[in-house]
């Protein structure tokens, strides 16, 4: 059996971008912050039904801001949004931001995940939360069960006992003429995560027998529950490439990450996923880059974070990692090879 599509490194590979976390574990949530060094063109693409988000509106390519500082990503679903607080007050007292009189206003959008119902839904990630993970960000972080990827879960469609853990992970792809692209990705889905080049599935809702996996399509097509939550899934993330951009430019990246998304979960995009990445440009790099070697990167990366988001999460809450299910040790060296 061929090894799974892996394009290994990290979103930090591209040059000023660093990441931090704050991880909860006992309470199962955390944030994650993607910092860039000088001030990144943005975009963003929104692609799920049931966003929650914050400052998005002004990476609209009719929008004034030209660049944003970095970008928040944090469980906690809508109670989360308190967390980005955090990383505005780290970065001011550290002047960094949109000059406005005596006054620097850094400017961080963000997105969350939805978790409270995974161990302790009383429990969110605060303003303090964030100013840690901020102060935390440098070029090497942990990747799995913490930040933002510490309550999530995938194949959620028979219910919370037969899901996967998920997590958060990275991976980025160097073109020819050096640009880098790298993706972060925080993997909550209601879906199956697959391996897009032959389909088979990487963590999706454990079967019946408890020896392998049923597959979300099918539920849904053969017999669907009859409620689904609202609001529960999402994957969010952060693609970034050292290549000039403008923001329209950067919007269209943040659109080829989705569709990162969309090969590598079955099924994205749904009525209850908020599914939202955010796209920087440091602008480090060149900028007579093909626009479709571009995306083809941030197609690739996207789905490589997605993978080892999975494959790098650990079983917490009563949730088993693939690393701990039956079958769990060939993906892992499949994954590995």
């Amino acid at each position: 059996m061929a090894g799974l599509t892996r394009y290994s490194g990290s979103i930090t590979d591209v040059h000023g971008i660093s990441v931090g976390h704050y991880t909860d574990v006992e309470n199962g949530t955390g944030c994650t912050v993607v910092l860039s060094e000088k001030p990144a063109t943005a975009g963003i693409e929104v692609r799920g039904a049931a966003p929650g988000s914050r400052e998005t509106e002004l990476l609209h390519p009719l929008a004034a801001a030209q660049w944003v500082n970095g970008v928040a990503l944090t469980g906690g679903s809508v109670f989360g949004l308190d967390s980005p607080g955090g990383v505005i007050r780290y970065l001011e007292e550290r002047g960094t931001g949109l000059q406005f009189g005596r006054v620097r206003i850094p400017l961080v959008p963000a997105a969350v995940v939805f978790d409270l119902s995974f161990i302790n839904p009383y429990v969110r990630p605060t303003a303090d939360n964030g100013y840690t993970a901020a102060a935390n960000a440098g070029p090497q972080f942990v990747r799995g069960s913490v930040g933002a990827g510490t309550g999530c879960t995938v194949g959620k469609i028979l219910g919370s006992t037969r899901s996967v853990k998920g997590g958060i992970g990275t991976a980025s792809v160097r073109l020819s003429d050096g640009t880098t692209v790298g993706a972060l990705i925080a993997v909550n889905a209601i879906g199956d995560v697959v391996d897009p080049v032959d389909g088979e599935p990487v963590a999706a809702p454990v079967n019946d027998a408890g020896d392998g996996y049923a597959s979300t399509v099918e539920v849904l097509l053969k017999s669907p529950p009859r409620q689904r939550s609202f609001f529960r899934n999402t994957v969010i993330g952060v693609i970034a490439t050292d290549a000039k951009l403008d923001k329209i430019g950067a919007t269209r990246l943040a659109i080829a990450a989705q569709d990162g998304i969309a090969v590598s979960v079955r099924p994205a995009h749904t009525q209850s996923d908020g599914d939202t990445v955010f796209a920087l440009a440091t602008g480090n790099g060149k900028a007579d880059v093909s626009p479709d070697a571009l995306h083809a990167a941030a197609l690739m990366a996207t789905t490589g974070a997605v993978l080892d988001a999975v494959l790098s999460a650990t079983s917490l809450g009563g949730v088993l990692a693939v690393r701990d299910l039956p079958g769990g040790s060939k993906l892992m060296e499949r994954w590995n090879g």
